[in-house]
């Protein structure tokens, strides 16, 4: 005997009746795989199904979906900034603190090409660029996230900032001579060079024309994210042109690893001679396409312990689907496609995690991945399975987070992260990963 969910009235999912909280538990227990995910019941894509939860062009979220989203988001930014306001951690990062509120708000003051002022307001009120101490160099767990947020927040509202904000022009040195820390610093996405990267494509990207972060600056870090994966390529004596290191381990995930850094080297390839792309990026990206496990998943790491288990955002397929839809689109090739598509059917089929509902290692992250193939493929299948998930991270069934966040109101591990997702999901052909896409 089945019956159908009815938190957002429109999704089916096939379980069985239970009585109580602690039945719900037992059962939900009872459908977890051993990789660390729940058995994904939901019935894959068919036009009948999808009727309630897409758009009658299937190009878009249904108005009685829409509907849903507004209620979720409201009703959860009302628990966040009463009940869980407590839980805000002023850290200064975008990953665990309050600095990831403020991406949130200024991703949602953009409607199209305008900006709401008073949305991006608000967010300065969880941005404070005077408290920051100057230690790490990435957008998401260091300084350069805030400061990037705020030289971009500076500008659009010229002369309306408060006077506690210092000029655009004032806050981007700032956010520049962090480059002091480069040598110091890994080559990875969360922590490190990477990360600096995406901050200063970050600015750049907004404040378009203006050229605020010098091409030289840029192609300085590049050089130097270059310089470290020659070389530890060459101690390794690895096939692969370019390698590099976190932790004493050479990480695959977009996270730690060659994906992040490889997606962020392709975004910045204007920055990028083309013999270097083709040198050194194709033939790094290819020979990480080749370390892929036969049922279409990546290991975390080279030689990795854990096996075929991690299916999340930071280790595992859903951080290389956004790779290889780009390497798709700029180098021309089909097999980029097929493979971020085999990823998108590993996550359908493993993609609940165990872990809960975070941005980084849980259900929402893992909905990026199916609106990133969205967008690259226009296809409504996946489109149904990102509603799929957002409705997996709304309804938080008793029993589904095994492992409750230590920062429960950040954007990365808490509530924030599904709030961003659920404000995503309304523009889906805009929709991008915090902190990774561009």
């Amino acid at each position: 005997m089945h019956r159908t969910v009815q938190y957002f009235g429109t999704i089916n999912i096939k379980s069985k009746p239970t009585k109580t909280n602690s039945s719900i538990l037992l059962e939900t227990n009872k459908n977890m795989t051993s990789k660390g995910s729940f058995e994904n019941n939901y019935e894959d894509y068919k036009s009948e199904i999808a009727s309630n939860i897409l758009n009658e062009s299937r190009d878009g979220v249904s108005e009685k979906f829409q509907l849903k989203l507004q209620n979720f988001k409201a009703a959860k930014m009302h628990i966040l900034l009463t009940q869980m306001e407590k839980d805000i951690f002023y850290d200064g990062t975008v990953y665990t603190g309050s600095a990831g509120l403020a991406l949130y708000y200024f991703t949602s003051a953009w409607v199209k090409s305008e900006v709401n002022l008073d949305v991006l307001k608000t967010s300065l009120d969880y941005i404070n660029i005077d408290t920051l101490k100057g230690r790490r160099i990435s957008f998401l767990c260091g300084d350069a996230g805030p400061l990037a947020l705020a030289t971009v927040i500076s500008y659009k509202m010229g002369t309306k900032r408060p006077e506690c904000l210092p000029d655009y022009k004032t806050i981007a040195n700032r956010l520049m001579s962090l480059i002091s820390l480069i040598n110091d610093s890994p080559d990875e996405l969360l922590y490190g060079k990477a990360g600096y990267l995406y901050a200063l494509l970050f600015v750049n990207k907004y404040i378009n024309g203006k050229d605020t972060i010098p091409s030289s600056h840029i192609e300085q870090v590049i050089q130097s994210i270059f310089k470290s994966g020659k070389q530890f390529s060459t101690q390794m004596k690895s096939e692969s042109p370019l390698l590099w290191q976190w932790h004493e381990k050479i990480y695959f995930g977009a996270a730690h690893g060659m994906a992040g850094i490889l997606y962020m080297l392709l975004q910045a390839r204007a920055y990028i001679n083309i013999i270097d792309i083709r040198s050194f990026v194709k033939p790094t990206l290819d020979w990480l396409m080749n370390q892929r496990y036969p049922s279409g998943n990546f290991p975390s790491s080279l030689g990795s312990s854990s096996k075929d288990r991690l299916v999340q955002w930071c280790h595992g397929a859903p951080g290389f689907v956004p790779l290889c839809i780009l390497a798709h689109q700029i180098f021309e090739e089909d097999k980029y496609l097929k493979i971020a598509l085999q990823c998108g059917d590993v996550i359908w089929q493993r993609g609940l995690c165990t872990k809960g509902y975070s941005m980084c290692h849980g259900v929402s992250g893992n909905a990026y991945a199916f609106l990133q193939l969205y967008q690259a493929t226009k296809k409504p299948n996946h489109l149904y399975r990102a509603c799929c998930f957002m409705e997996w991270c709304a309804l938080e069934r008793p029993g589904t987070e095994l492992h409750h966040p230590d920062r429960p109101a950040s954007l990365f591990e808490g509530l924030v992260g599904r709030l961003y997702l659920a404000e995503d999901m309304s523009s889906n052909m805009e929709s991008k990963f915090p902190g990774l896409c561009l």
